[in-house]
């Protein structure tokens, strides 16, 4: 047995793939059973009996037996015998008169489809006129063609045609409309090019230049289909083009393309559930704009299939039995769609042994002839947080209809783009929660998309920060967001900052609700300015419960800062302060965040950004933003947030200056400048800040009174 690397069968495009398919598949059933296929470098090894390429072709080129492959369901197979499509009619004609052994299995084929259409119309399923078939009988026609075809034959009906059960047949993408594309119908195109290699002394060239990539012998001009793009004609498609419409065929090519389809034959899945009413195919999906850039307006997805490469030798048995039991399952269910497949490879919700999946997109860019288009391929390798997101998938789903407005649908879709390249392994979470974010601002100002959907909620708030701190160590604004999602008061219902800066209210049960009216802070007012609202309410008398503690306060003051959440290290609550951050990315990232259940969070500190120099005015702000008073009994006065909002920061300092020393500190300087944004200012009094931090800010400012403390 020798292994032999075909460069003319590759994962795209999907006419190559098929064509491996193919390959492996004629081999098998004509020339050496034991014959083996896998997937490496993204090219198809063939091993088999056959010593070198040209020992391969010159045999099959010689014993090759065409297909059982007929489609008299179709009115331009050729069996409507109404003239209308003439070379077909001329290629099923030379099967019924050849005498060739190599077209016997092709020939019992042709004569059970005319049997399809004298026993047909004799039920008087005709159609009017030159119609082969009365449309209104499909499913009949369709059935009595199963019954009435030898066994060869069932691998193509069920290639092309899913029946399930009294539904209307399910047609697979791969094959068109039961066959058929536009109006090339894929049987006849079939038996026509069986012809032509069997007859026409370049066979061996055709043939060779499929499975080895070389492509210096002139190329058949014809329909190219959807399997290959490229050839479909026009400039610069073939080095043998010509500037007309017709496309440049291999017809070898072509025959082992189809063939190779045939191993999907019968790989039908019934869903369970009222949603999986309707048979569906493994590995065929749904279509999805998501991880799909295309460049034609006007074009629709019909849909897509995603090949898969397994690495480790497997015999035409076992690579029938992956692709017709192919596992890829999201939330525990089949993919649905391009999106859903991409999540299955990343969470390894797919079959053992497979090593990657090209992904092709069926779309109608030229009328009505679909083309296969190659949208990427992706490794199968298990990325982190995938599954953590599972839970955005029904509240997405309410926001992609026609009933919300063209600026949420858009946010939705990029929504769906970022989570597809996180699964591609070409985006992080963090890009996620950043379109999670916009997307739910968007939401929260629409009206019609508050009706249509419901406040999101995120579980599994530990996991996901575990996953998150990945990313913060080079992130300032994912650690400014993760600091202001994480702060609370850990009390029931929670105090946290979501109902001040959406139009949520917390209904119990860990659920949040549409409060029906505005949010106190909206983020729309601006990030600074809705976080110094936060943090001008919280600084209300009576506001915030004070905790429990033997210490006495010298002066009355408001906690602003939550006792729980992610610890902010000085250098970035000083940058910060003076506002030198990306504010919209913040911004973004704290909506998105602001979904997920942040479980409270006490001593967890995050990586901080460069040291800062020294800044007197910030050390003395830090100082107070704690809801510990075991060290120093002190709190922000109940009119800082307004105060520093409004630009009035020195009669803070000065305030601030007058607090620590009752407290019992001395020589605390009083400092004349403050080098910040004043919102940010206001809103830097919700950060929690380490001990370590605040005690260094302390010792910068001020030195201990040792009578008081004494």
């Amino acid at each position: 047995m020798s292994e032999l690397l075909l460069d003319g069968c590759r994962p795209a495009p999907l006419g190559s793939y098929l064509q491996a398919l193919g390959l492996l598949r004629v081999v098998t059933r004509t020339l050496d059973g034991e014959a083996l296929g896998r997937w490496e470098g993204q090219r198809f090894l063939l091993t088999s009996r056959f010593g070198s390429i040209g020992e391969l072709v010159e045999e099959l080129s010689v014993r090759f037996e065409p297909e059982a492959i007929v489609s008299p369901w179709n009115a331009g197979s050729g069996f409507a015998a109404n003239g209308k499509n003439v070379s077909a009619e001329k290629a099923l004609r030379e099967i019924r008169e050849s005498t060739d052994p190599r077209l016997v299995r092709l020939g019992e084929a042709v004569s059970a489809g005319d049997r399809v259409v004298v026993s047909g119309r004799a039920k008087g399923w005709g159609g009017k006129g030159d119609d082969l078939w009365d449309k209104a009988r499909k499913q009949e026609v369709l059935q009595l063609c199963r019954n009435t075809f030898p066994d060869a034959a069932l691998a193509w009906g069920d290639a092309a045609v899913a029946l399930g059960g009294d539904a209307d047949p399910t047609y697979s993408r791969l094959l068109g409309t039961g066959g058929n594309f536009g109006r090339q119908d894929l049987s006849a195109t079939y038996v026509q090019r069986a012809l032509a290699v069997l007859s026409d002394r370049r066979g061996a060239d055709w043939l060779r230049a499929a499975v080895t990539g070389d492509e210096t012998v002139p190329y058949l001009r014809d329909s190219v289909g959807q399997f290959d793009p490229a050839r479909s004609g026009g400039i610069q498609s073939s080095p043998w083009e010509k500037a007309d419409d017709k496309g440049f065929v291999n017809p070898w090519s072509f025959l082992l393309t189809i063939e190779g389809a045939l191993l999907f034959a019968g790989a039908v899945v019934r869903r369970l559930g009222a949603q999986f009413s309707r048979p569906s195919l493994p590995f065929q999906v749904r279509g999805s704009t998501a991880g799909f850039a295309s460049s034609a307006s006007g074009e629709s997805a019909l849909g897509e299939i995603w090949v898969p490469e397994w690495s480790e030798p497997a015999r035409l048995d076992e690579v029938r039995h992956l692709l017709a039991e192919g596992r890829a399952e999201w939330r525990g269910s089949p993919a649905r769609s391009g999106l859903d497949f991409a999540r299955a490879v990343a969470n390894l919700g797919v079959d053992r042994g497979v090593r990657a999946f090209t992904r092709h997109v069926f779309v109608d860019r030229l009328g009505q002839n679909p083309l296969a288009v190659p949208a990427g391929r992706v490794v199968v390798t298990e990325r982190a947080g995938i599954g953590l997101l599972s839970e955005l998938d029904p509240w997405l789903a309410r926001l992609s209809g026609d009933k919300v407005p063209t600026g949420v649908a858009a946010r939705e879709r990029r929504v769906e783009q970022r989570l597809f390249d996180l699964a591609a392994g070409r985006g992080g979470l963090v890009e996620v929660f950043e379109a999670v974010g916009a997307l739910v601002e968007a939401v929260s100002r629409s009206g019609a998309a508050r009706q249509a959907s419901y406040p999101l909620e995120l579980p599994k708030g530990a996991e996901l920060l575990n996953e998150l701190r990945k990313s913060a160590d080079d992130d300032l604004e994912l650690r400014i967001a993760l600091a202001l999602v994480t702060a609370q008061d850990p009390v029931t219902p929670p105090e946290v900052l979501r109902p001040m800066l959406q139009p949520v209210v917390w209904q119990g049960r860990r659920r949040w609700q549409w409060s029906g009216k505005a949010a106190p802070a909206p983020l729309s007012a601006g990030l600074g300015a809705a976080l110094a609202e936060v943090s001008r309410r919280r600084a209300f008398p009576g506001a915030v419960k004070e905790l429990e503690t033997d210490r006495e306060f010298g002066v009355r003051g408001s906690r602003v800062t939550p006792t729980r959440g992610v610890l902010l290290g000085a250098p970035d609550r000083y940058v910060f302060a003076r506002g030198g951050f990306d504010e919209d990315r913040t911004t973004n990232l704290l909506a998105g965040l602001l979904s997920v259940s942040w479980p409270p969070l006490d001593r967890t500190s995050l990586k901080s950004g460069p040291p800062e120099p020294p800044n007197p005015a910030l050390d003395m702000l830090a100082i107070f933003t704690t809801a510990d008073v075991d060290e120093l009994a002190v709190r922000p006065g109940a009119n800082w947030p307004t105060l520093l909002a409004a630009g009035r920061s020195n009669e803070v300092l000065i305030d601030a200056q007058r607090r620590l020393v009752i407290a019992g500190r001395r020589f605390v300087v009083r400092p004349r400048v403050s080098l910040g944004a004043p919102h940010l200012l206001a809103a830097s009094l919700l950060l929690r800040t380490t001990a370590a931090d605040r005690s260094r800010a302390l010792d910068r400012v001020s030195r201990p009174d040792e009578e008081k403390t004494a």
